[in-house]
């Protein structure tokens, strides 16, 4: 798709689930043994995945001076992103591991990302750029970041936050990065950061409210009864249909239609799909796609 891009995030997302695949098939082979030649098969596409999962190469997105990851290339322009993912409390900290892991770049780059810690009551939160859901709780759905944590408390205090904001408006909770009720001449949707303020270092625009249920199933890993409750909450509102629940509620007053509360954003992303049954998987099956990505060794 132009303009061409090396996403940062995106390529360390691909490696990681990779790898789970890659470790999955192994646990599938064992199961099956060698009936029809089917664990054979199965090592070969482990062997293929986790070979592909470490082939890219992380380094040229790496600034050796301020020991942090770019954003991504423009391909075009041959030219890496100007800004980059300094924080802890980001998606693209699944990346960074990797790239450790891998040899790419320097332990010297975790102890560089950014932790600006806040309280809320007795637990430490590290604030994201934008305060959205994503932003803790993507790579939970393969990194295990164990109780006791700095990550698992700073996610426990970004759902805490996301919940009271919730209370506050008076709708459900669960604010990240989605589409909304805006749309372009050719009437796709618009796509735009989302987060609540308390949590966030980037201006949060006072009036924006956008709720996205695939954010209440990324909580789900660490709150399952809340997150059920919270799906309840959204059934009521008819968001849900055959295909699942819709991209995003918009509530946003300048972009309601009429006396509704809400304009429904009637898409689905296969990325907020995916990760919905990923997280699901993970409250269902004791963590198993955790499992599969930590049995690798590196």
């Amino acid at each position: 798709l132009l303009p061409m891009y090396v996403s940062t995030v995106d390529s360390g997302n691909l490696s990681g689930h990779l790898i789970a695949v890659a470790q999955a098939c192994l646990e599938w082979a064992t199961e099956a043994g060698d009936a029809n030649g089917q664990g054979a098969r199965l090592r070969a596409l482990a062997r293929a995945f986790e070979a592909l999962a470490w082939e890219p190469d992380f380094g040229f997105l790496y600034h050796r001076k301020r020991h942090l990851l770019h954003i991504g290339y423009r391909v075009a322009e041959l030219q890496l992103d100007a800004g980059f993912y300094d924080l802890l409390a980001s998606e693209s900290r699944l990346t960074s591991l990797l790239a450790i892991a891998k040899g790419d770049v320097p332990v010297t780059h975790w102890v560089a990302l950014g932790r600006p810690f806040f309280a809320v009551g007795a637990t430490a939160g590290l604030r994201s750029w934008s305060g959205s859901m994503f932003e803790y709780l993507m790579p939970s759905l393969v990194l295990d970041e164990p109780p006791g944590s700095v990550l698992r408390d700073a996610c426990r205090a970004a759902l805490h936050e996301q919940m009271a904001f919730g209370d506050a408006h008076q709708v459900p909770w669960g604010i990240s990065e989605s589409a909304y009720s805006g749309r372009d001449h050719t009437l796709a949707y618009q796509y735009t950061p989302q987060g609540v303020p308390r949590l966030a270092l980037r201006r949060t625009p006072a009036d924006e409210l956008v709720i996205a249920p695939y954010a209440t199933a990324l909580a789900a890993q660490i709150a399952p009864r809340r997150a059920r409750q919270n799906f309840d909450a959204l059934e009521w509102l008819a968001v849900r249909g055959p295909l699942g629940f819709i991209e995003a509620l918009d509530f946003t007053p300048g972009r309601r239609i009429g006396s509704e509360a809400f304009t429904p954003v009637g898409t689905f992303m296969s990325h907020h799909q995916g990760m919905t049954i990923v997280a699901l998987a993970n409250v269902l099956q004791g963590g198993v796609a955790r499992r599969w990505c930590m049995a690798n060794a590196h």
